[in-house]
């Protein structure tokens, strides 16, 4: 069997993990580590594993979404979304009715 070592940083990420309390604190780790501080739109469908359109929807419907910074007016509108948001987000195992 061909076994292969952690690195470093997959060491330091199983160690963060492994101490981090709440489910709340591993998103936190896991998407800081991926994505930085805020989220985009596209991202966040991948996250979530849903198309970009259902995304859109569900900024347009206020419904069942991470709360979200609009940065600028119209179509061209882009959406931030902070990884605290998105960990609260995916922590809840509420779901936001419309």
């Amino acid at each position: 069997m061909n076994e292969e070592k952690l690195n470093k940083n997959d060491l330091e990420l199983a160690f963060s993990l492994s101490m981090a309390p709440t489910k709340f604190d591993k998103y936190i780790i896991l998407l800081k580590k991926d994505f930085g501080y805020t989220i985009t739109k596209s991202q966040l469908a991948i996250i979530l594993d849903k198309s970009e359109q259902t995304i859109d929807r569900r900024i347009k419907e206020s419904c069942n979404i991470p709360s979200y910074i609009r940065s600028g007016e119209g179509e061209r509108a882009s959406y931030i979304f902070p990884i605290i948001e998105v960990a609260e987000y995916l922590s809840n195992n509420t779901i936001k009715t419309c």
